[in-house]
């Protein structure tokens, strides 16, 4: 069908994506996937079929809900991987991407290349039409319509089943939401001769309209599932997504005296709200108030993985499933496949081939073991201080260290050891590589392992509790949800002396160390509007052995991105690919794209 066709003039998305097929392939052998929207009319399964039978409607929501994001690269399939099979922390000044052969990071970001002709690809951050958001809510859409036909569920399994329906739908909007700002809100399954008028709304409208939707979820699922059903929404997982989005909405990006930048995006309210309000704050503290007032009264209680072994508690917070602390978890296999076979290319981009390299600025967020900030002078190093020694535990978890424990062996991080044969070796380039999600494994035992995607998990309620008290000049009532976090790794409360600004510092700080890899430095650094982190000089360690077994440090500047001199706030925002405003729909540009 083509654009140009009197009832597609205001198609929304490819239309192989929003009027896709209804027909789901043969009933003798479903199979919900990609194959899902590619059968034609004249298929031999229809909806009737599918909405039919329990267990295929069970399978269609199963499809919805395999688009979720997921953080760790596996798949060389563009509408799978992101930035090029790279990480999203590798445009923040956590990490520095080498990963040339597949590197978005490089490719459009360090060079100041990505613009809008280039907002749909692959191996951008986030592709308006690529990334399957569309797909899953188109999905959602279809089950919530038709699950009332099912015969052998009951009204309470049906309930359910439309809450999860719309955590789908949430999920997915919150990902675009903060990505784009204000978007097209669709709020049924659209198929051909419908009419396609849903042009772009403002981040007023679509904030209430994610939170709408976690509502009503909250409102019919249980506050926890079974072991079976592991990874299924739950009421919690509803509340907590209420927190993330509206502690987005709530910082300076959107909720500020003047836009990040002027343009009619701006003008007609899609990418700020008008205005400042410590209402929007409020509203944080509210809905974390919310979630802890549930999770008290409720025969499950959710906490921090905490038995008093610090590293391994704090990996268990965010690798193993079903950890009491996990909301939303998802996943897109039960173990991890054969790496070579199995499409799962996370092991050689992040373990081998240097697109996981920390900045000495991410290494040196960590502090001391004793609670106190880490400070030193890396060109002044006395002989024999080993400033790795006494960190916070969760940098040992986070990043390879030199000296510690790695995959059955010390860890080799100098120049000529394991990790860093030569000097230029991109796997360990600046001076340490990720140990997160890879934990110990190299190729043989990451086969089989349970991977899953840490998406929300209770430290990021517990620290957004904290950054909203401390924003509405409660800073006194902040510290006891940031002390939680770091008591789990055995660091002290915190001294009571902090400035408002100190204290967003100290949070802003935490959460980088706390949620390192799990995708959340970059959205804390755009909701910040935070320049300086954009521009400033980022940094690496060269590490030498010396022939008494001592080693040698060097601290050196990592090659400059275009950001260091040619930063605009345009970046804080993706583009939106001109394709698609050219279909004259209503979507509009964001600043400066």
């Amino acid at each position: 069908i083509s654009n140009d066709t009197n009832s597609m003039k205001r198609l929304l998305i490819p239309i192989s994506i929003i009027a896709a097929s209804l027909y789901f392939g043969s009933c003798n052998d479903l199979k919900i996937g990609d194959d899902f929207l590619e059968k034609g009319p004249g298929a031999d399964v229809t909806l009737d079929t599918i909405f039919a039978s329990k267990q295929y409607a069970e399978r269609a929501l199963a499809a919805a809900y395999r688009h979720l994001p997921y953080g760790v690269m596996y798949s060389w399939d563009a509408a799978e991987d992101k930035l090029g099979v790279d990480l999203l922390e590798s445009t923040t000044d956590l990490c520095q991407s080498y990963l040339g052969w597949g590197c978005g990071a490089e490719r459009h970001y360090y060079n100041g290349q990505y613009n809008a002709s280039v907002a749909d690809t692959y191996d951008v951050m986030y592709a308006y039409t690529k990334e399957r958001s569309w797909e899953a809510i188109r999905k959602a859409y279809i089950f919530l319509e038709n699950v009332d036909r099912v015969p052998d569920m009951t009204a309470e399994e049906k309930a359910i089943r439309k809450g999860e329906a719309k955590m789908v739908i949430a999920v997915q909007y919150t990902q675009m939401m903060r990505h784009f700002g204000g978007l097209p809100l669709i709020d049924k399954a659209i198929y051909p001769g419908d009419d396609y008028n849903y042009p772009r709304e403002t981040i007023e409208k679509t904030v209430n309209f994610i939170i709408n939707l976690c509502n009503e979820a909250a409102a019919v699922l249980p506050w926890q599932v079974s072991v079976e059903e592991d990874g299924r929404f739950t009421k919690a997982a509803a509340l907590g997504l209420k927190v993330r989005v509206l502690l987005f909405a709530a910082s300076p990006l959107f909720n500020d005296g003047q836009p990040y930048l002027d343009g009619e995006a701006s003008t007609n309210l899609m990418v700020w709200y008008g205005n400042k309000s410590d209402q929007r704050w409020q509203d944080v503290v509210d809905a974390c108030k919310e979630f802890e007032q549930a999770n008290n009264s409720g025969s499950y209680y959710y906490q921090l993985v905490e038995t008093g072994d610090y590293r391994q508690d704090f990996q268990d917070a965010w690798y193993k499933r079903r950890n009491g602390e996990v909301l939303i978890s998802t996943r897109v296999a039960y173990t991890c496949p054969d790496i070579w076979n199995g499409d799962f290319y996370f092991m050689q981009s992040a373990g081998w081939y240097g697109c996981s390299c920390p900045t000495l600025n991410y290494m040196d967020m960590f502090g001391n073991a004793d609670g106190t900030s880490f400070n030193i002078d890396w060109d002044n190093i006395p002989q024999g201080v080993n400033p790795f020694e006494g960190r916070d535990p969760r940098l040992y978890e986070t990043l390879v260290i030199n000296g510690d424990k790695w995959q059955g062996r010390t860890a080799e991080t100098y120049i000529g050891g394991q990790e860093q044969k030569t000097e230029n070796d991109t796997r360990c380039r600046t001076g340490s590589v990720m140990r997160k999600f890879l934990r110990e494994h190299d190729y043989a035992t990451l086969t089989g392992s349970v991977i899953h995607w840490p998406y929300l998990r209770l430290a990021e309620i517990y620290l957004s509790y904290a950054e909203a008290l401390n924003e509405l000049g409660r800073t006194g009532e902040a510290y006891e949800w940031v002390d939680k976090v770091r008591g789990r790794v055995g660091l002290p409360k915190l001294q009571r002396n902090l400035s408002q600004e100190q204290f967003r510092e100290m949070v802003l700080n935490e959460r980088a160390v706390e949620f390192g890899f799990e995708e959340i430095r970059w959205f804390d650094l755009v909701r910040w509007k935070r320049a300086e982190d954009f521009t400033k000089p980022l940094y690496g360690v060269k590490t030498w052995r010396q022939a008494d077994g001592s080693y040698k440090y060097e601290k050196w500047q990592l090659a400059e991105r275009y950001w260091k001199k040619n930063w605009s706030p345009k970046w804080y925002l993706c583009a939106f690919p001109p394709e698609e405003i050219n279909k004259g729909y209503g979507l509009v540009q964001n600043p400066g794209w």
